[in-house]
């Protein structure tokens, strides 16, 4: 009797288990989460990186999730949050994401970021001093285009506060149009932003002067991802640059391809950390 109830038991056991694992096998998987900085409007942004997503889920075959957030500062909480597995940052704010924040350098944009100061076209400057006792507007205070902005026009002798103030606005987009509907005398975004604008936005603008360049987007994985899985991300990174898609994706946005992180990025970028991290004190509750 017993022996017949081994057997009895073997053989439910051997008709049950296969069903715990398809059940298993069934059991969703946590999606990546890839947050993407809002520097340009939510609808263009997401339409733009939209591709890349779709290949590295492709790539990874886990389910990934493109995100944003409504403005600079409720994005930068999140990273610091630890809410993105994935994510793409301003050069400053990626070497804050890897000291203080827990995430790791991944891969970044060849080309650089290219600062621009523009205003609108049926209203030029004629000369910096024009920006005397006007507004300027920008992203957010700490982003870096700003700060290179600050030292540019300090170096032409204007001083923050006293012969120009700066005017915070959602994206570069909508600093764009504050410059062109006369809000703003001028405007400090990334020359990128005009390639993605509307035809009748870059009719509107014309460019005053390049007032500097600085490393490209930077994307950075946080540390609970496993080093595999990082190591996946950037190789998938490369598999897209070469694809028909990747290709397409670099036309558009001219970011000119991937690149590993360098050790001349993290110097300059720890030469301006300490200012990072002042403007971006008011985040910290």
């Amino acid at each position: 009797m017993n022996c017949f109830l081994a057997r009895l038991l073997a053989a439910c056991l051997a008709v049950m288990t296969p069903g715990y694992a398809t059940a298993a096998d069934q059991e969703p998987v946590r999606p990546l989460v890839f947050g993407v900085m809002p520097y340009i409007n939510t609808r263009a942004l997401l339409s733009t990186y939209q591709p890349l997503a779709q290949a590295l889920e492709r790539e990874l075959k886990v389910p990934l999730s493109l995100q944003t957030a409504p403005d600079f500062d409720t994005f930068i909480r999140r990273v610091r949050d630890g809410e993105y597995d994935l994510v793409l940052l301003a050069p400053h704010y990626a070497r804050l994401a890897e000291k203080d924040y827990g995430y790791v350098p991944l891969r970044v944009h060849k080309a650089p970021i290219r600062v621009v100061l523009l205003t609108a076209r049926d209203h030029p400057l004629m000369r910096v001093d024009d920006l005397r006792g006007q507004s300027i507007a920008i992203v957010e205070r700490s982003a870096l285009i700003a700060i290179v902005g600050a030292a540019w026009l300090g170096g032409a002798g204007l001083k923050e506060g006293q012969d120009y103030h700066f005017v915070d606005n959602v994206t570069h987009s909508s600093a764009i149009h504050s410059a062109i509907s006369g809000k703003s005398r001028a405007a400090i975004v990334a020359r990128a932003t005009l390639i993605l604008a509307p035809e009748e936005v870059q009719r509107d603008i014309v460019v005053f002067r390049e007032i500097g360049q600085i490393p490209g987007l930077f994307y950075e994985a946080h540390n609970r991802l496993t080093n595999e899985r990082r190591q996946a991300i950037r190789a998938a990174l490369l598999r897209f640059e070469k694809s028909p898609e990747g290709q397409s994706f670099f036309a558009k946005t001219a970011h000119g391809g991937f690149r590993d992180s360098s050790r001349e990025d993290a110097a300059f970028l720890d030469r301006v950390l300490p200012e990072t991290r002042r403007q971006i004190d008011h985040l910290v509750p």
